[in-house]
């Protein structure tokens, strides 16, 4: 599935009569065998081979018959221009078009039940199985070593070899599970300054927020971009000039309704489903929710509006635990707060993985598509981009399900730009994914300025890319890469129908290859969105700010919702004549930023509070590949949806 997608734009689709070229398939080794799984690569020290009786689990994904009708289908479906457009298929018909045979199937459980394995339940959509053996019978059935690693302060196994099936059992696509070297992680990221270190807060005042009071010097947080500076600051380090803004104290839902003209959209998601997948859940998430609602004056959930659909087997207690949810409850409760923020009447269906690994964040996304749950899936996970196809085609294989049945699948594009931490001559630029998969539309971040206290003002609006300087003796220091919304180019991915002739090839590569992120959204945690959840250090419920493409993602979500009708794969029509109502965010002009107070943490472990310039858009002043420029750029895609209304009436054509 790597590379069909852009063969399939010399393709000539006619409904009933849908072709295109086979997926990339696995490769295969000289003794009847093809590889289903890559060896570990770089995995740490290694302690040896994993003992023999050990128990794991992992996944067999399920090869689809049919692979290029279905992503035949998916391209007609998805285009406003063809006569199927919008006629899209329930779980069951795509089962039955596309999926593996039931004969095939069956004959990949018999075979690996006579290996000593343990195969549970397939998945309705014919997509995968979960599967459970010792060690030994991993080895044996897979002609791998699986071995013990430490790294990173875990100690986790991996197949030291390349993972291979007998090709008399083709079905098998993938092996996934296996290797737990690479550990998903969230896409939030908050500051460091020191009025966000308060706990326990449960208003605007006591954060320090004083919505209606006069611009000046203070040492409180503002309500807006600009209300209050800190006092006895010096002017901002070149290229800013004079003293800049002091951070936000967190916009509120009304706030980011307000500046995305909401209130212009009449509906408020009433009908509509928007799902989650991450890992782990915080029992504690709709009484949170509520809290949060309560002590902002906003509407709080109704009776049955969110719903958690908990793993089968029960949570991986190394990764989760009953409250502290392994340490995701912060983004659980900014993606809940941020749906309902934007479509507040809309439901959520939260779908929990037991473990932050592919093989179970795979099987949450399928509980939402087989299950037809849901009518949008927002995401704000994800890991580095590695050149696995099993895994890679497993997780295209539900998205391009997902639009088939009309599910519209966004993902956070990450929070650390292209990976070089602003220094690409030490550090290669890196995609996140899936962001940088071609079936599924990736948000990246902004800086959103309002200029009133009710958010109906916006000041400006530019790509999220913050660079910061630390003064010392007196004097600013040099500026570093803090960080900012992902972007870059697919490794793996070869450039997709709907970008060609539209993306330029600075951004895809002369070889072109899939660009990421496709839209943006408000992600800059200077300015930072308020929410509501326990903290995880003193067990207590508290108001914070966050950001992170982790807010732009779901938040976008919930303004799919208000269409008030599934709309699909958004790509094609964001990439078309009009870019779906959204507004180019252009220029790297290095002219805004804030002046905080940052508490940091000293070599000798000390906390000590020292004057900081953030920088916004400050990509003059870093070593790396992304850009805001007119037109598609890598860093906010084709621009954001500042008028809803615009957005939600181009994506109901």
């Amino acid at each position: 599935m790597r590379t069909q997608i852009a063969l399939l734009g010399a393709v000539t689709l006619a409904a009933g009569a849908i072709g295109s070229p086979a997926l990339a398939a696995a490769s295969h080794s000289d003794s009847g065998r093809k590889v289903v799984a890559h060896a570990v690569q770089d995995p740490g020290r290694s302690l040896g081979a994993a003992a023999a009786r050990q128990t794991t689990s992992f996944i067999v994904t399920f090869k689809l018959r049919d692979e290029a009708g279905a992503a035949g289908f998916v391209r007609a479906v998805s285009d406003p221009h063809s006569a199927l457009h919008g006629h899209y298929l329930s779980a069951a018909q795509f089962t039955r078009r596309y999926a593996a045979s039931t004969t095939d199937v069956a004959k990949a459980l018999q075979w690996l039940r006579s290996q000593g394995l343990k195969p549970g339940a397939v998945s309705s959509s014919r997509s995968y199985v979960e599967v459970t053996g010792t060690v030994a019978a991993v080895n044996k059935a897979f002609g791998t070593t699986m071995r013990s690693y430490t790294a990173g302060g875990r100690t986790f196994t991996a197949p030291a070899k390349a993972v291979t099936v007998p090709s008399s059992v083709g079905v098998i696509s993938g092996v996934i599970g296996l290797d737990h070297s690479r550990q998903l992680h969230t896409t939030n990221v908050r500051t460091n300054e020191t009025t966000a270190s308060r706990k326990n807060v449960r208003s605007l005042a006591a954060l320090g927020a004083k919505p209606n009071a006069k611009s000046g010097a203070s040492d409180a947080c503002s309500s807006y971009y600009g209300q209050y500076h800190l006092p006895s600051i010096p002017k901002a380090k070149t290229p800013l000039k004079g003293v800049q803004a002091g951070s936000l104290c967190g916009y509120t839902p009304q706030q980011m309704q307000a500046a995305r003209g909401i209130t212009k959209v009449q509906n408020t998601g009433k009908g509509m489903k928007v799902g989650i997948t991450l890992w782990c859940n915080d029992p504690r998430i709709k009484d949170d929710t509520n809290t949060w609602a309560k002590d902002l004056g906003y509407q709080q959930l109704r009776k049955n509006q969110l719903q958690v659909l908990l793993p089968a087997g029960g949570f991986d207690s190394t990764y989760c635990d009953d409250l502290a949810s392994g340490g995701v409850n912060e983004e659980q409760a900014l993606d809940v707060q941020s749906i309902h923020g934007a479509a507040p009447d809309a439901k959520i269906v939260y779908s929990a993985a037991s473990r932050p690994f592919d093989d179970a964040l795979l099987v949450s996304l399928h509980a939402l598509v087989d299950g037809n749950k849901v009518d949008v899936i927002t995401n704000s996970w994800g890991g580095g981009e590695v050149d696995d196809p099993a895994s890679n085609d497993a997780y295209s294989a539900v998205f391009m399900q997902a639009a088939a049945q009309g599910i519209s699948v966004l993902f956070s594009s990450g929070d650390y730009g292209d990976n070089t931490l602003g220094n690409q001559q030490e550090n290669p630029p890196s995609a996140d994914y899936p962001a940088a998969n071609p079936w599924i539309t990736a948000v990246g971040g902004t800086s959103l300025a309002t200029g009133n206290a009710k958010g109906s003002k916006v000041l400006w609006e530019q790509a999220w890319n913050t660079s910061r300087s630390i003064q010392a003796n007196d004097a600013w220091g040099a500026w570093t890469y803090r960080y900012g919304g992902g972007g870059g180019v697919s490794q793996v991915h070869e450039e997709p129908y709907y970008q060609q002739g539209v993306v330029p090839t600075r951004f895809t590569g002369v070889d072109p290859h899939r660009a990421y992120p496709d839209l943006a959204g408000a992600g800059d945690p200077y300015t930072g969105y308020l929410i509501g959840y326990h903290d995880p250090d003193t067990g207590n419920f508290t108001l914070g700010k966050i950001g992170g493409t982790s807010w732009s993602s779901p938040w976008t979500a919930g303004t799919v919702a208000l269409t008030g009708k599934r709309v699909g794969f958004l790509n094609p029509i964001i990439y078309s004549k009009g870019h779906a109502g959204l507004t180019d965010v252009k220029g790297n002009q290095f002219k805004h930023g804030f002046e905080v107070k940052a508490t940091m943490l000293t070599s000798s472990g000390s906390l000590v509070s020292v004057l900081t310039t953030v920088g916004v858009n400050s990509q003059q002043v870093q070593d790396q590949t992304l850009t805001s420029e007119k037109g598609y750029d890598n860093l906010t895609g084709l621009g954001v949806p500042t008028s809803t209304k615009a957005f939600v009436k181009a994506l109901r054509k």
